[in-house]
């Protein structure tokens, strides 16, 4: 095992790091449950199946966010071998995974669906879906994005720039999770925010400091740096995670509408999912990357996340036809024959050449 600056530890054989390993796990996990509870989280508000998918799905909006805090980690650690030949491979990976998985949906969902359904097949509707991609592939040009910055995130993230690094997440909390997540919150009770709104909009122009690239940096920051109180950052998640699940609920009763505090660009996930970072760290960065299940999870994650949609589709329809509507049973059912049949067939394709590079 090599340890790194920062105290990591990283497999000499393998050349990856355990705990990020362990968290990529944790994020597959989560996004499989996210879309395996969902449906009932926008109506009967308060019922239990409206709680147990609630409670599943809050619990499970850390995944995108550690996905993208992960990335961070790797792509702008210093100890990473950067080249732009490495760089340009890891984004024609990406457009290659995207051409094919939104193909394929593009196939299950414009075509077959709507020749068994007798709804009229249009070009326009298969190329819009192709470009866009099946709803889960938005975290493909996420990606794609973050990675044509790198070069320029490489230029002054760095530990000398720790205090820089600082500032741009301090600017990022406050103006792309913080007051956009305010505003929002409050248009669908009153307007008077709206004239902030405007200001945010219109007048700052804080696009730098926008989107994603704050996940990435924290990524990025906690992989590198120590934080003295720990403790404070597991007090502000499980804090979060409390306001996530009865704040969901409670304005979604409020507006006689489904409002969830779900949104990857709010306060709340930020803070579960800095929580959920930093204590996997703590608790396995001298663990030694032994660990089967971790490894295959980890390195399949992509394919998992592509396939998954797929699989909770067919399911779906197999639990409605034999009438399988409580969400206690269904979700577990739906979440583990998920994610075991998605991670299978990941595993499959990942062994035959020439579609490997699509897992």
């Amino acid at each position: 095992m090599i340890p790194l600056e920062n105290g990591t530890i990283k497999s000499k054989a393998t050349n990856r790091i355990y705990y990020l390993d362990a968290l990529r796990v944790i994020a597959c996990l989560a996004v499989v449950m996210i879309h395996s509870s969902s449906q009932y989280v926008s109506r009967d508000f308060g019922s239990l199946n409206f709680w147990v998918a609630n409670i599943c799905d809050g619990l499970s909006r850390i995944g995108v966010p550690l996905f993208v805090m992960i990335s961070g980690a790797v792509m702008l650690d210093e100890n990473y071998s950067y080249t732009a030949k490495k760089l340009i491979n890891h984004i024609k990976k990406m457009i290659v995974f995207f051409v094919f998985w939104s193909g394929i949906y593009c196939i299950i969902f414009q075509v077959i669906d709507k020749i068994i359904n007798h709804k009229a097949i249009r070009i326009s509707d298969i190329m819009g879906s192709f470009v866009r991609g099946h709803f889960h592939l938005w975290y493909v040009y996420l990606i794609i994005g973050l990675y044509l910055i790198v070069p320029l995130l490489r230029l002054w993230v760095k530990r000398e720039n720790k205090k820089y690094v600082e500032y741009f997440i301090i600017l990022s909390v406050i103006f792309t999770f913080l007051v956009p997540q305010v505003i929002s919150l409050c248009s669908n009770f009153t307007n008077i925010l709206e004239p902030l709104s405007v200001i945010m909009e219109k007048k700052l122009y804080l696009e730098y400091v926008g989107g994603y690239t704050a996940y990435f940096l924290l990524g990025w920051y906690l992989h590198n740096f120590d934080v003295k109180n720990k403790n404070v950052i597991y007090i502000l998640g499980i804090i979060s995670l409390i306001v996530t699940v009865f704040g969901t609920y409670a304005l979604s009763v409020a507006k006689g509408k489904s409002l969830p505090l779900y949104d990857y660009l709010y306060l709340n996930i930020l803070l579960q999912a800095v929580m959920t970072f930093q204590f996997i760290k703590s608790m396995l960065i001298n663990t030694k990357g032994d660990n089967k299940f971790v490894n295959i999870i980890s390195k399949n994650s992509l394919g998992i996340y592509a396939v998954h949609i797929a699989v909770i589709t067919a399911l779906q329809k197999v639990t409605e036809m034999i009438g399988i509507d409580s969400a206690i049973i269904k979700i577990p059912f739906v979440f583990l024959l998920t994610f075991v049949i998605s991670t299978l067939v990941t595993y499959i394709l990942g062994k035959i050449p020439i579609l490997k590079r699509i897992v």
